[in-house]
């Protein structure tokens, strides 16, 4: 091989490292916002469980308030009907 054979080859290898470089960058990064994606999922769901635990909480409460409402409706009715 000649000198300048040796040299493109060199260019030629140095090229592929550099672009293998910002790949492997790319890939880190990729990987870093699928992380933060994954992440902000996680929260989301949790947050959404919290709102559907209170969602039950307030809907049981309002069923026995308007429990407690009929019941004192009807005692009030009868009293007055008697």
């Amino acid at each position: 091989m000649s000198l300048d054979e040796v040299a493109d080859l060199r260019d030629r290898v140095s090229n592929v490292s550099e672009r293998l470089a910002r790949m492997e960058e790319r890939q880190v990064q990729l990987y870093n916002m699928v992380a933060t994606s994954l992440s902000s999922y996680a929260d989301v769901v949790n947050r959404i469980s919290a709102l559907e635990h209170l969602r039950t909480r307030v809907l049981t409460i309002a069923g026995a308030v308007g429990l407690f409402c009929s019941i004192a409706w009807d005692i009030v009715r009868n009293r007055f009907n008697s």
